[in-house]
């Protein structure tokens, strides 16, 4: 009886993990290749690109249009936030016709891995000056959670990321936000993975205290399940 127990137990063990990994799909947007959602992903492609004046303030490089590949996850827009759940991919001479001030986002996103593989710091020392595109006229106010992140034809630094003071989970915008930079190693192209998150345990409190705590289930959608998308990733 224990060893049919054992068997059964086994067989649910298996069903579960196929009934999870049934919920993905792999999908090809443009040359991004990457498993998703298998509900309401949108892929959008932006061909034109709208060019920054010399010396545009914040707001008006922030207001640009960048020709890229996105692949836009319209079944977490539940959660109500500023920046829509989704996976940009940039062309790095696209963002140089657009503005220099962009060119430099990913200048500096491509020094600060090379500095990491080369033993020159940590993730852990250089993540609160991880870039972050799509640009915003603010920059984050805390992270948390680094870690460095590999996909097939590079690498980023994902982190915890929130504008404002205070970490919200129920509100009328959310302000906290899963973050993912990441550069191919050819340099080409640059992927911003962003997904707005929800976390009952860390409603309400101040920003500065909300990442001294919470591990990836205490996020939704949940840390691990985001990074497996990202290291899904293939720029062909």
């Amino acid at each position: 009886m224990k060893k049919h127990l054992f068997w059964i137990l086994c067989a649910l063990v298996f069903y579960t993990a196929s009934a999870v990994n049934a919920q993905d799909v792999r999908v090809k947007c443009g040359f991004a290749v990457m498993n998703v959602t298998s509900t309401n992903v949108r892929c959008l492609q932006i061909d034109e690109n709208i060019v920054a004046a010399d010396g545009a303030s914040r707001e008006e490089i922030a207001k640009t249009q960048i020709a890229s590949t996105i692949l836009r996850f319209e079944d977490l827009e539940y959660i109500p936030s500023a920046i829509r759940p989704q996976v940009i991919f940039y062309d790095v001479n696209d963002l140089g016709k657009v503005s220099l001030s962009l060119l430099d986002v990913s200048m500096n996103l491509s020094d600060m891995l090379d500095n990491i593989r080369s033993g020159y710091g940590s993730v852990e020392d250089v993540y609160t000056q991880t870039p972050f595109l799509p640009y915003q006229v603010y920059d984050p106010t805390a992270s948390w959670q680094p870690a460095l992140l590999d996909f097939n034809n590079g690498s980023g630094i994902r982190r915890i990321v929130v504008f404002g003071d205070t970490v919200f989970s129920s509100i009328s915008e959310c302000n906290l936000y899963y973050a993912y930079q990441g550069m191919t190693d050819d340099g080409l192209y640059y992927i911003s993975a962003v997904f707005p998150l929800t976390s009952s345990s860390l409603n309400g409190k101040p920003a500065a205290e909300a990442g001294q705590s919470g591990g990836s289930s205490d996020y939704q959608p949940s840390l691990d399940r985001l990074d497996y998308y990202i290291k899904s990733i293939v720029i062909e």
